[in-house]
């Protein structure tokens, strides 16, 4: 008898341990834990993602809002859609109520109702945004490479045991830092953002870019054209705004050749030509650049040789890869290897920008204000830290260079730029080498500094599919100018 109630008790206590150890392992173990889905349902109305600021700390992006709608599934709610959604909504948004659950749905008209909840939400992005090419992810923007979820506004309706809605009426809101500021600070400013939209307008296809001349950092970006490409980082054929790096190569080599142009030179069996054949006479490197001379730079180039032309370029940033903000990483475009330039037609063609080099509007901004700074070299950013000041050219290149492109606005291809004898640049009217209807697509250009004496910024306007750089770049240019000096 003893023996038969001590099994009975062992029995007992093992069926209890055992018990109670796997009731400890299920508590332990999360793949058995309940789900939130199996008594709610949630519907999430907006996400949050990082916010951008600029330089002064005005918001760029999220700063758009929409008015959400939660559509319970119940006929006090379908009697009042027709406020707030057109036909064909109301008959999609019936559809979904067949499901038994609640839906959402952007409000595209006002008004109020009783049964049909509605709250505000944030858009990151509209179309009119600022900076929208540069910022925005659709676009390849920084948002690509600096996006996370920082908050979102969710609604959570109960269920029964058969899963269906309590209360199809009744639900909690959920704002998990749906209002957070945190977020980034970039260096454009939108005041000026908003200048450099403004004067460009005019603008069907092409971009500007507004940078500090002593840092790089892109203050203002624009992209004109219906597409999502951003053409402020897009590498163009660059044409006459080169002569440029090739007179700063040829002052840094002690050169500043006399030469009389008539109207075109011959590079072994090539013959190159000055624009309309014009015959420019004598020049020297001022005069050439005024005059935009392209057998005076085709020969400038030449005399240099093809290693002190590429080792200018590659210091100035041609044809390198440059981190605008942390891994968002842009191509400068093409440069002709040495190999190329080995090729005397070809050293003469990159003498006066065409042949095999292509830049983008924001790494040129980025080289002249090396040219115009004093000689200081800062790839092109955003980061509002950035600044590494690298000397590439002496003080006294930069000097005469400011002299010489503020005299090309003053006295020649570039007047339609100049503003109270404050500005300097120079013009570029590129062959793309792209034919449509049988006429070659050009790439204008204006790419200059203001002001004159000690410049701020550098400002580069481009136009594709232009006519030139006179007509097309340099009204945009002294419009921005004259806003800046307003602001």
């Amino acid at each position: 008898m003893e023996k038969r109630f001590k099994c009975a008790l062992f029995s007992i206590l093992f069926v209890l341990s055992a018990v109670i150890g796997r009731c400890a392992y299920i508590s332990l173990d999360k793949s058995y834990a309940v789900s939130d889905s199996y008594n709610s349902y949630t519907l999430t109305l907006g996400t949050l993602y990082t916010n951008i600021y600029d330089r002064k700390g005005s918001r760029l992006n999220n700063c758009a809002k929409a008015t959400v709608a939660i559509i319970p599934p119940n006929e006090k709610a379908l009697a009042e859609l027709e406020k707030l959604f057109s036909d064909d909504e109301c008959k999609s948004i019936r559809e979904e109520l067949k499901k038994g659950i609640p839906v959402t749905k952007t409000v595209t008209k006002k008004a109020d109702t009783a049964h049909i909840k509605q709250y505000e939400i944030i858009i990151e992005n509209t179309d009119d945004m600022p900076a929208r090419h540069m910022l925005d992810k659709m676009c390849g923007g920084l948002e690509y490479y600096t996006d996370e979820e920082i908050g979102s506004l969710c609604v959570n309706f109960h269920k029964d045991a058969t899963g269906r809605l309590l209360e199809s009426e009744s639900f909690e809101v959920i704002d998990d830092d749906y209002s957070s500021n945190e977020g980034i600070i970039v260096s454009l400013d939108k005041d000026i953002q908003h200048i450099a939209e403004a004067a460009s307008k005019g603008i069907k296809k092409g971009a500007v870019v507004v940078m500090d001349t002593n840092t790089s950092q892109v203050l203002a970006s624009v992209s004109r054209g219906d597409d999502y490409i951003n053409r402020a980082v897009y590498p163009y054929a660059v044409g006459s705004v080169f002569k440029i790096i090739v007179s700063a190569c040829a002052l840094e080599n002690n050169i500043n050749q006399i030469y009389y142009c008539n109207g075109y030179t011959d590079v072994g069996d090539t013959r190159f030509h000055c624009l309309n054949n014009k015959k420019h006479g004598i020049l020297d490197m001022k005069t050439a650049l005024e005059n935009s001379c392209n057998c005076y730079f085709a020969k400038l180039a030449l005399k240099l040789g093809e290693d002190k032309l590429l080792k200018t370029a590659k210091d100035l940033g041609f044809g390198k890869e440059f981190q605008i903000y942390d891994n968002f990483v842009l191509s400068a475009g093409s440069f002709p290897s040495l190999q190329v330039l080995e090729s005397d037609g070809q050293l003469a063609l990159t003498g006066f920008g065409q042949g095999a080099l292509s830049d983008s509007p924001v790494h040129f901004a980025s080289a002249l204000s090396a040219v115009v700074n004093g000689g200081y070299y800062n790839p092109p950013t955003l980061d509002i830290s950035d600044s590494s000041n690298n000397r590439v050219l002496s003080e006294n290149s930069s000097e005469k260079l400011r002299d010489y492109m503020t005299s090309v606005v003053r006295n020649g291809t570039g007047v339609n730029a100049n503003y109270k004898n404050l500005t300097g640049g120079k013009t570029a009217t590129a062959q793309s080498g792209i034919y449509i209807n049988g006429k070659e697509v050009l790439n204008t250009w204006f790419a200059g500094f203001y002001p004159a004496d000690k410049p701020e910024y550098t400002i580069v306007v481009m136009t594709e599919g232009g006519t030139t750089g006179s007509e097309d770049c340099c009204p945009v240019f002294r419009t921005i100018v004259e806003m800046l000096e307003k602001k």
